[in-house]
């Protein structure tokens, strides 16, 4: 068994696994990509490939919140409405829809989650992204954006083709509307009231072991799988050929398992409160979002 093949997960008995009878969609939303090709699409090639026959009923939607080779794209509030306008076609077809957020989009997740907590049945956060500062992610971003400039001067066009982009520009913007999204969701993990998988890579600086605690909900049923020898690029890096596609996979259409996994069960355990990383940096969100709970909660 390879190394990376290892995983941990939680047990809770509240969570059910059972067939979908009806049609159902995997709504997935990207993280921060430094391609121009979805971070879900290896995965939904993998569905396609081992289990779309069986599970015709089931769909995997890939949305794509932002264009990296288009700045004007680079919004926060842009990357909402698109997920809006998605989720609100499978409300109108009728679909179960379970939602998958991946690095900083999976605050936006949790967002979406309680705005259309009557038709969305199932929460997927992979790597979840919570703090900004303590965890070196504005710090780290900027290095990279530094370094990607001062490659991109010496080889100029032959780096974004390397790096599968269209073009390099926009990564000081993108990276500013990330942290802009971040911010003005991540308070939401806590009003996530469904089922609710995290994945998180044992590696992973990002998603720290603050942001893992910060991402769950009191509120859901939720379990953690972590696996060995994976970090922040888990849902990019495994490729077809890694257990992370079939847990999620399993996790929303209940596909059975094909590659073996060393897996280590833990009880789900309730986690000790922290203080709230609010207390310490502001939230930065020009939406009246208290006022618009209260009327989704009247209504």
């Amino acid at each position: 068994m390879k190394e990376e093949f290892q995983v941990t997960k939680e047990r809770n008995d509240a969570i059910e696994f059972k067939d979908n009878i009806e049609k159902t969609v995997l709504i997935c939303t990207n993280g921060f990509q430094n391609a121009d090709i979805h971070d879900a699409v290896n995965m939904r090639d993998y569905f396609l490939k081992n289990f779309s026959q069986d599970y015709a009923n089931c769909e995997i939607r890939m949305v794509k919140l932002f264009d990296p080779s288009v700045t004007k794209t680079h919004r926060a509030k842009k990357y909402e409405k698109i997920l809006d306008a998605v989720i609100k076609e499978y409300i109108d077809k009728q679909y179960n829809i379970i939602l998958l957020g991946y690095s900083f989009s999976a605050a936006l997740a949790a967002k979406f989650q309680y705005r259309y907590r009557k038709y969305i049945r199932r929460l997927i956060l992979v790597a979840p992204i919570y703090d900004t500062v303590v965890n070196n992610m504005i710090y780290g971003y900027l290095q990279y954006v530094i370094k990607f400039k001062k490659l991109s001067k010496k080889y100029g066009p032959a780096v974004a083709k390397a790096m599968g982009r269209k073009t390099t520009k926009g990564m000081v913007g993108l990276l500013l509307s990330i942290l802009n999204s971040v911010l003005r969701c991540r308070s939401y993990y806590h009003d996530v009231d469904c089922d609710t998988l995290i994945i998180r890579g044992e590696d992973d600086n990002l998603c720290t072991l603050h942001a893992l605690n910060k991402a769950k909900s009191e509120q859901a049923n939720q379990v953690v799988y972590s696996y060995k020898g994976m970090n922040h690029g888990i849902l990019k890096t495994v490729r077809d050929n890694g257990p992370v596609y079939e847990d999620i996979l399993h996790f929303a259409f209940n596909t059975p398992y094909i590659i073996k996994q060393e897996i280590t069960v833990k009880d789900y355990e309730e986690k000790e409160k922290i203080p709230s990383f609010t207390d310490i940096f502001s939230e930065l969100d020009p939406e009246d979002e208290e006022s618009y709970k209260q009327d989704q909660e009247a209504l």
